[in-house]
């Protein structure tokens, strides 16, 4: 499996026999730098904002997945969660899917932008390969709900998503307060717009690894 970080909340996720998934695409004027257009064969959107759910950038006519679905798509499977952007049951911001996909053997999920600490997600995800989870705050988790959950859920790797980068011409907070959470033996220290999983860490200790965003 390889996994790409397409920029802000937004990853493809390409299985061994070439299936793709692309979880979150978002708009430029909404996120302050556009997308890398790239081909999949499904999109699944966490919610309706505009750096959550534009199609702009995707090439080809993907299957579209935005309610509470469990399906397969080829070779990956695909479950939804119902959970809430906020911590008032969506009366700010409205409803939030979190994705979770099998993939080659290996569970991988996409929390959104999830604003609050969810006891049903984490029983249903808990010991998953990898976790893509929101750090930033003010929209999201901030970084110790989201360290919280990592606690909770004890994922083999976690990719910290949806934090202010130099890029961004919105303010949440950077992801260098996620990482102070963590011991330095925990993060990966070099940064890949590309991650290639054949399995995931076995020792038992979270693998933190803060992607780069990818351009080709």
């Amino acid at each position: 499996m390889k996994l790409q970080y397409l920029g802000h909340a937004c990853f493809r996720i390409i299985s061994e026999m070439g299936t793709t998934v692309v979880c979150d695409p978002y708009k430029a004027d909404w996120v302050g730098f556009a997308m890398t257009p790239v081909r999949c064969d499904v999109v699944t959107i966490s919610h309706h904002h505009g750096d959550h759910d534009c199609l702009d950038g995707i090439l080809g006519q993907p299957a579209e997945l935005d309610t509470e679905i469990c399906c397969t798509a080829d070779d990956i499977a695909v479950e939804s969660i119902s959970t809430f952007h906020d911590d008032v049951q969506g009366a700010k911001r409205g409803k939030n899917l979190v994705f979770v996909f099998t993939v080659d053997g290996l569970k991988v999920v996409h929390m959104g932008d999830i604003g609050f600490f969810d006891e049903n997600v984490v029983a249903k995800i808990k010991n998953c390969d990898v976790l893509l989870l929101p750090v930033g705050g003010t929209f999201t988790v901030d970084a110790k709900g989201a360290k919280r959950y990592v606690d909770a859920v004890q994922p083999k790797i976690v990719v910290p998503m949806h934090y202010k980068s130099a890029e961004h011409k919105f303010d949440v907070d950077g992801v260098d307060k996620f990482l102070a959470l963590f011991d330095s033996a925990q993060i990966r220290p070099s940064r890949l717009d590309t991650l290639v999983l054949d399995d995931a860490p076995a020792d038992g200790q979270t693998e933190v690894v803060a992607m780069e965003r990818f351009k080709d």
